[in-house]
This record gives C-alpha cells, sequence and structure tokens, in this order.
C-alpha cells in the first residue's frame, strides 16, 4: 500500500469538510453561526480562557456535525430502504449534535452576557437543565413502537 504525503493527508480532510459544507444545511448554518460568534469575540476582546470556551464549543458543534453527517451518508449507502435501525441511528447522530449545540449556546450565554454586564450563569444553567428534563420527559412519554 502506497503511503500518501501530508499534503494528500490535509487534502482529503478539506475535501471532506467542503463536501459537508456544500452539501449538509445544517453545517452552513453552523460554520455561519460560527464566523459570527467569531467576529463578535473579536470585537468584545474575550479573555484567552473566554476563546477557549468558545472555539471549544464551536468545535464541539461542527465535529458532531461533521459526524453526524456521515453516519448519515454512510448508512444511506450501507442501507438504502427505510428501516427501523437505520433511523435510530441516524437519530441518535442528530441527537449529538443537538446536545453540542445546546453546550455551545450555554457558553455564549456564561461569556456573552458577562462581556455585556450580565450575569446570565443561572439562565444558562436553566437552559442546560431545561433542556436535559426535556429529552428526560421525552424519553419516558414517547414510546418505540416495539414497546
Amino acid at each position: 500500500m502506497k503511503r500518501r504525503s501530508l499534503i494528500s493527508s490535509f487534502k482529503y480532510a478539506f475535501n471532506g469538510i467542503s463536501h459537508v459544507l456544500k452539501t449538509q444545511r445544517n453545517m452552513k448554518i453552523h460554520f455561519a453561526t460560527a464566523g459570527a460568534v467569531v467576529v463578535v469575540s473579536l470585537f468584545l476582546r474575550l479573555e484567552v480562557d473566554e476563546f477557549l470556551w468558545i472555539f471549544l464549543a464551536i468545535t464541539l458543534v461542527l465535529v458532531s456535525e461533521i459526524f453526524n453527517s456521515f453516519f448519515e451518508e454512510f448508512l444511506d449507502f450501507v442501507n438504502p430502504q427505510y428501516h427501523e435501525s437505520v433511523k435510530h441511528m441516524k437519530d441518535m447522530a442528530a441527537g449529538g449534535v443537538l446536545t453540542a449545540s445546546i453546550f455551545a449556546i450555554t457558553v455564549a450565554i456564561i461569556i456573552f452576557g458577562k462581556r455585556f454586564g450580565f450575569d446570565l450563569s443561572i439562565y444558562a444553567s436553566i437552559v442546560l437543565f431545561a433542556y436535559l428534563f426535556f429529552v428526560f420527559l421525552i424519553s419516558i412519554f414517547i414510546k418505540d413502537k416495539k414497546s
């Protein structure tokens, strides 16, 4: 097997990111939002630790969306017909993106709120708690067809 060059490895990685960005509406939304958040972060001159939290949140959302898109495309390739198990796998991957997005929103509420002179950490906690509680309620009251 031929070893690929380091430059080729980067090229393949950028091709993958480009493919997701071109084909997935939600990735376009995540990228646009990330760009806006970075601009606002630079404008507000965030502290290093605040930047790290913002970049962690952005990275987590983008990576989650890339994996979600991969799983959807892979599962459609492996099993083009509808199957309940495939639906559950896709839903779980989408749930990962939603969870990462809720984390990012929580980080943004805390950091940007502080920058505008408001301690919104309690509201960020409420957002996170509400999300977790909502997921808990859904898991109790919505039954699978097998149940």
